[in-house]
C-alpha cells in the first residue's frame, strides 16, 4: 500500500458540541448531522500536538550535527564530552539565569553554547544575541558555525524560512526566533536590541570600554531587562588575569561553582583532577619534546596510585560528574577540591541564579596528558610560556608571584629598634607621616627620613586608629625619642581625602594648618604632584573659610618609586627600613598591588593595601619638602631645601620646632 503523502489531510471526527455552541441551535440539528469531519494538514497537526519535554543534552544527541573539526558530519555524543551534558541541562534548570564557564581551549565550550541556542530555537524560542570579541570573528562564526549548524540538522533546518534576506552574516531570522551576532567594539550592536538569550563568547578578549560607555559585558547584559525571569546569559572564556571578567565572574558572581570529579577505573575512587596528579619520568629535567612524542605522562590516582594513560583518563572522566567545588590557596597557588553535593542536588537545594563551571585542559579527551606535561616543561624557562600554560591548560589566570615572594623579603628590612624609636646618631633630617582614610578609621605611618639623596628612611610607628582624636595624638601629640634621648615631633603629615569622608577630612586639616595636608591620589598627571586650591566643600556651595590647598599626587610615579625602594637591601643606600614592631600584615599590604600587562598598578585579589598607599604618600611628601636637600646641622643650607615645592612664604606651623633636645 502506498504511503500517505505528507500534505494529505487526515479526518478528525468531532462527536460532541463545543461548550460555546448555543444549546438552542444544537437541539435544532438532527442527530445524523451532529457529527462533522475536520481536515487538518500535517503542519497543522504538528502545531496542535503536545511535544514531550526533553533535556537539552538528550536533544543534542538526537538533533545536533557537528559541522566543524575532525568529527564534522557526526551526531553530537555526550559520551565523548560528558562534562558538557551537565552544563547544558543545568543551563535550563529552574531559576538559573547566568551560566559562567571558565575553561581551557579545545574543551567544546563554544559548541556547547551553540547547541543550547539550537535547543532554544526548537524548544524555547526567544530573541538571542551572541557577542564576539570583534566584528570579523562574529562574521566568521556566523558563516562557519551557526548557519551550518541549522542547515545540517533536519530538526533545525525546518526552522529556516528560505527567504534570502533572513540569513546574513550578522543576523539569522528563523521561523521561531531571531539570532543576532554582535561584537564588543560596537555599542550599536550591543545596545539597541531586547533579547532573551545572551552568549558572551571569549569574554576576556573583549576590548576595554571607552570612558563614555559601559564595558561591553555590562552593556550586553542590559539587553535582557525585558525578560527578568526567564532570560539566560552564558559567559564563556579562557581566563587571562585575575582581574579579567571571566575569573571575576567565576569567583565573585557565581553562587555555586562546580568542578568535574573523575572516577578511577581501577578502584572507583572519585577525585577532582589537578595538575599535581600528572606525573612523568625525569621530573623538571625531562625533555618536553620526548615526553610529548612518546606519551610518557600519566595521571596518578590519589587513592590507589594507579597510573592512567590518556585512554584510561577518558574512562575516568566519562564515569564522573559535576560536584560543587571549593578553591584552596596553598603557598600562593590554588587548586580545586570537591566541597559539596553533586550538580543536581545543589541546584535543587540552593536554587542559585548564577552558577559557574571550571574545566581545565586535562579533562578534555582532545588534550593529551603528555601535552600538558610538555607545556609545563617548556614554561619553566619562559615567562610568556608559563602565562600561556596557566591560561590554556590550568584554565586559571596568570598571576605574577614576584610580589607575593617579596613579602618575606620585606620582613628582612626590619632592624632592632623598638616601636616608636627614632634612629640615633644625628642621621635623621625629619619625621613625616601619612594617613589612609577608611570609613571605620585611619591607617597611618610615621617615618624618619635621613640627610642626602641616598639616605635611607626608617619606619618609626605604624598602625590603625579609629578616631580623629587618636590620630591627632599620634601625629602631633606624641614625642618620638631616639636612643640618645633626643625628642622628635612630626614635621608634616598628609592625609587621604578620598572616600565618603572628604568634608570631615577637610575640616580636620583646618585644625592643623600647614602641618596636615589633604592629599588626593591620581593615576594620570603630567607631573609628580601639584597643588589645587579648594574654595568650597564638595557637592555644596558652602565655602571653606580661607580656602584649602589640596595636594594631588601622581600615584603611578610614586608606586613605581616605592616598588624600587622595597628592592634595596637593608645595608645599601636608600633602603626603606622598618622597626622591629612592624608586622607581617603590614608587609602583606605592601605586596597587595602588582603591575599588569599595561604597566598599571592593580590589586587583582582586592586585598588590603593601606600600607602601600601610605608609603606612596610619604615619598611624595619627602619630595614636596625636598628633604634630600636638607643640610646636616652645621652645614650650609642647600638651595630650596625645606620649603614646599611651588614656592610661597613658609608657613610658621610647618617650619616650627620639629626636634627638641
Amino acid at each position: 500500500m502506498a504511503a500517505r503523502p505528507q500534505f494529505a489531510p487526515r479526518r478528525v471526527r468531532r462527536r460532541v458540541w463545543p461548550p460555546w455552541f448555543p444549546t438552542s441551535l444544537a437541539a435544532a440539528v438532527p442527530e445524523s448531522r451532529r457529527r462533522f469531519t475536520a481536515r487538518l494538514s500535517q503542519a497543522e497537526r504538528r502545531v496542535f500536538r503536545r511535544r514531550r519535554p526533553i533535556q537539552p543534552s538528550a536533544w543534542a544527541e538526537r538533533h545536533r550535527v557537528l559541522t566543524t573539526g575532525p568529527m564534522a558530519g557526526a551526531k553530537w555524543s555526550n559520551a565523548l564530552v560528558p562534562y558538557l551534558a551537565g552544563i547544558m541541562d543545568a543551563s535550563f534548570a529552574p531559576g538559573v539565569q547566568t551560566i559562567i564557564l571558565c575553561k581551557a581551549p579545545q574543551v567544546g565550550g563554544s559548541s556547547m553554547v551553540d547547541t543550547c541556542l539550537g535547543y532554544c530555537a526548537d524548544r524555547q524560542p526567544g530573541p538571542a544575541l551572541i557577542v564576539y570579541p570583534d566584528r570579523q570573528t562574529a562574521r566568521d562564526n556566523s558563516t562557519d558555525r551557526i548557519q551550518p549548524m541549522f542547515r545540517a540538522s533536519p530538526q533545525l533546518a525546518r526552522l529556516l524560512t528560505g527567504a534570502e534576506d533572513d540569513v546574513s552574516a550578522l543576523r539569522i531570522r528563523l521561523a521561531t526566533m531571531i539570532l543576532y551576532m554582535g561584537w564588543a567594539g560596537s555599542t550599536t550592536a550591543l545596545g539597541n536590541r531586547s533579547i532573551r538569550y545572551l552568549a558572551l563568547d571569549e569574554l576576556d578578549k573583549y576590548q576595554p570600554a571607552t570612558t563614555r560607555e559601559a564595558d561591553p559585558e555590562r552593556l550586553a547584559e542590559k539587553r535582557v531587562t525585558a525578560y527578568p525571569i526567564d532570560h539566560k546569559i552564558w559567559k564563556i572564556s579562557t581566563p587571562t588575569v585575575e582581574s579579567g571578567p571571566i575569573w571575576r565572574a567565576l569567583t565573585q558572581e557565581a553562587q555555586a561553582v562546580f568542578v568535574w570529579q573523575a572516577v578511577c577505573p581501577d578502584c572507583g575512587h572519585r577525585q577532582v583532577m589537578n595538575f599535581g596528579g600528572i606525573r612523568w619520568g625525569g621530573g623538571g629535567e625531562a625533555d618536553p619534546e620526548d615526553v610529548e612524542a612518546r606519551r610518557l605522562a600519566g595521571y596518578v590516582c590519589e587513592a590507589c596510585g594507579s597510573v592512567w594513560s590518556d585512554h584510561r583518563r577518558d574512562l575516568a572522566v566519562r564515569a564522573g560528574g559535576w560536584v560543587r567545588g571549593a578553591r584552596l590557596e596553598e603557598d600562593g597557588h590554588g587548586r580545586w577540591v570537591a566541597g559539596g553535593d553533586d550538580l543536581a542536588a545543589t541546584l535543587r537545594r540552593l536554587r542559585p541564579r548564577k552558577i559557574g563551571f571550571h574545566i581545565p585542559g586535562w579533562v578534555s579527551p582532545f588534550v593529551s596528558l603528555s601535552s600538558v606535561a610538555a607545556a609545563f616543561l617548556r614554561a619553566r624557562r619562559d615567562k610568556a610560556a608559563l602565562k600561556d600554560f596557566c591560561n590554556a591548560y590550568l584554565a586559571e589566570p596568570w598571576v605574577d608571584y614576584t610580589q607575593d615572594r617579596q613579602e618575606t623579603a620585606l620582613l628582612r628590612l626590619r632592624d632592632d629598634r623598638p616601636d616608636g624609636v627614632v634612629p640615633a646618631g644625628g642621621r635623621v633630617a625629619c619625621l613625616l607621616a601619612a594617613v589612609d582614610t577608611q570609613d571605620n578609621g585611619f591607617w597611618f605611618e610615621v617615618r624618619a627620613f635621613g640627610y642626602g639623596p641616598a639616605a635611607p628612611s626608617w619606619g618609626v610607628h605604624a598602625g590603625f586608629v579609629d578616631t580623629k582624636e587618636a590620630l591627632a595624638q599620634v601625629l602631633f601629640g606624641a614625642d618620638y625619642l631616639d636612643a640618645d634621648g633626643e625628642h622628635y615631633s612630626v614635621y608634616a603629615a598628609g592625609i587621604d581625602t578620598g572616600g565618603h569622608r572628604t568634608v570631615e577630612i577637610y575640616d580636620f586639616c583646618r585644625r592643623f594648618p600647614g602641618r596636615l595636608i589633604p592629599i588626593k591620589g591620581e593615576r594620570r598627571m603630567a607631573q609628580p604632584f601639584a597643588w589645587s586650591q579648594i574654595e568650597y566643600y564638595p557637592g555644596t556651595r558652602r565655602p571653606i573659610p580661607g580656602g584649602l590647598k589640596l595636594l594631588r599626587v601622581n600615584t603611578k610615579i610614586y608606586k613605581d618609586n616605592l616598588a624600587a625602594k622595597l628592592e634595596i637591601a637593608p645595608a645599601d643606600p636608600g633602603a626603606w627600613l622598618f622597626s622591629s614592631a612592624y608586622t607581617e600584615e603590614w608587609a602583606r599590604q605592601l605586596c597587595a598591588e602588582t603591575l599588569d600587562e599595561a604597566g598599571e598598578w592593580v590589586n587583582p585579589r582586592k586585598r588590603p593595601n593601606h600600607a602601600w598607599d601610605v608609603s606612596c604618600y610619604l615619598l611624595a611628601l619627602a619630595d614636596l619638602y625636598r628633604v634630600k636637600l636638607w643640610p646636616r646641622p652645621g652645614e650650609r643650607r642647600r638651595t630650596g631645601g625645606g620649603e614646599p615645592a611651588g614656592g610661597g612664604r613658609p608657613n610658621p606651623y610647618v617650619h616650627g620646632v620639629w626636634r627638641r633636645g
